[in-house]
């Protein structure tokens, strides 16, 4: 399928080294093989993961009593999968259309509708805590944008002492991949493979 997604800031090798210093076991195998200068059996796999978001491009108009109208604009994500909603806090990459198979791609659970309703229940209380309005403003939502985040699942086998790991290509974070059940339901249906430095397929 194609999807458009965000264009990944790290590799696979960059994925590997945020984990492989998170357990003991995954430490002294990475510390093993650099000594020995080559890989061993215990090398991890490694699979790309793409995880949905809807861009919500958000305007916001306050009035300032006895002073001019002042607008802020800013980016909300609302995760397509789970619904939850927040503000984007990073700097965005440029996005570019990649073709996927399906069976590493996180399904869409919210549509446009349901995630601009999930949008507007949550923009009340952020402006409230953000702002501190005396009068309501006004709000708009400008836009909004379905965009894929790359993730790398880095799996060290039944062995390692926690895992797998999702590393996001966005934001250079990593997570036990448990902890994030959509992706998880997707990783755990999807073949994994051996690793490679270009998981993701070059754009089209």
């Amino acid at each position: 399928m194609e999807i458009p997604c965000f264009e990944p800031r790290i590799d696979a090798d960059d994925a590997v080294q945020r984990t492989d210093r998170l357990t003991v076991t995954s430490y002294l195998l990475s510390t093993l093989r650099s000594l020995l200068g080559r890989a061993d059996e215990s090398e991890p796999t490694i699979t790309a993961l793409y995880y949905p978001d809807y861009l919500a491009y958000t305007t916001v108009t306050l009035q300032r009593v006895g002073l001019s109208e002042k607008e802020d604009k800013f980016i909300a994500a609302v995760d397509a999968a789970t619904g939850r909603v927040g503000e984007v806090d990073v700097t965005l990459p440029d996005v570019e259309t990649r073709e996927i198979p399906e069976s590493q791609v996180v399904p869409i659970e919210y549509d446009e509708d349901d995630a601009e309703a999930e949008w507007d229940e949550w923009l009340f209380s952020y402006i409230d805590r953000t702002y501190r309005p005396v009068k309501q403003p006004e709000t708009s939502l400008d836009r909004l944008e379905l965009v894929y985040t790359p993730y790398y699942a880095v799996d060290y086998g039944p062995d390692a002492d926690e895992g797998p790991y999702a590393v996001s290509a966005l934001t250079k974070q990593v997570e036990l991949i448990a902890d994030i059940p959509p992706l998880n339901d997707e990783y755990s249906a999807v073949d994994t493979r051996p690793l490679s430095t270009t998981p993701f397929p070059r754009r089209r």
